[in-house]
């Protein structure tokens, strides 16, 4: 019987990656053309889009609370934790603002995936490499500085989850907070452990919770005392998660 279950969640998995995957390709292509005249208005809702797709085709139900919880007039260090590989997809749907991420620097040389990112104007980060992690981190307090309406996405945990349960956070997207003042947004996703985890490659269809939580002031913390402002944040998401 368990048998049997595996092999047909194995071909509704390969339908979703070919329906979904498709529709990644598609809008890739797209955006990547479309990034070469502009990366204005009509691009950031275009990768909105892209996203909501991709969750739509590969049987993805995502629903939001707490939105009103965002300032549209103020930029965030965005902290989401870090299931699958639908991540990066369900933090900019879920987010109404624009924004970009701090990205796994070897995910840029992946085809298609990497020349979107690329275009799209994510930040490397080397985590094999503290200089140059801290080179990325750097590049992602620029960014903020030069585009005022952009906040800037983190995986505190800096990988995917095997259990469900909350890993350690790393100090890189707290640092980054610090030294540009931001509040930090928590955004906690619920379920997405079931759909697809990282030992697995199945994709099983289903819904995707996430809840946006009141943004935590870093005013008054300092590089000193970043590990209290962790361990406020990872407070938030214990509240939803193990």
């Amino acid at each position: 019987m368990i048998k049997i279950k595996r092999m047909l969640e194995s071909i509704l998995a390969v339908i979703l990656y070919m329906i979904g995957g498709t529709c990644f390709g598609l809008w890739a292509i797209l955006l990547i053309l479309l990034s070469l005249v502009t990366t204005g208005a009509v691009f950031e809702k275009m990768l909105k889009w892209m996203c909501r797709s991709v969750l739509f085709f590969s049987g993805i139900l995502v629903t939001v609370r707490g939105k009103e919880n965002i300032d549209g007039s103020k930029q965030y260090i965005i902290m989401m934790n870090h299931v699958n590989i639908f991540d990066a997809f369900v933090a900019y749907s879920s987010f109404p603002g624009k924004g970009r991420a701090v990205e796994e620097e070897s995910h840029f040389r992946w085809f298609l995936y990497g020349w979107l990112v690329k275009r799209i104007g994510m930040i490397p980060i080397d985590r094999k490499s503290g200089i140059k992690a801290m080179v990325s981190l750097k590049r992602a307090a620029e960014l903020i500085r030069e585009r005022k309406n952009f906040s800037v996405a983190v995986m505190p945990e800096g990988t995917r989850t095997r259990t469900g349960k909350l890993g350690p956070f790393k100090k890189g997207g707290f640092l980054l907070a610090l030294e540009t003042g931001l509040d930090i947004l928590p955004m906690i996703q619920m379920g997405s452990l079931r759909i697809n985890r990282k030992s697995d490659w199945i994709i099983r269809p289903g819904k995707v919770e996430v809840v946006i939580e009141k943004s935590i002031s870093t005013a008054g913390y300092t590089k000193e005392t970043v590990e209290e402002l962790m361990e406020k944040t990872r407070k938030v998401f214990l509240g939803y998660v193990e």
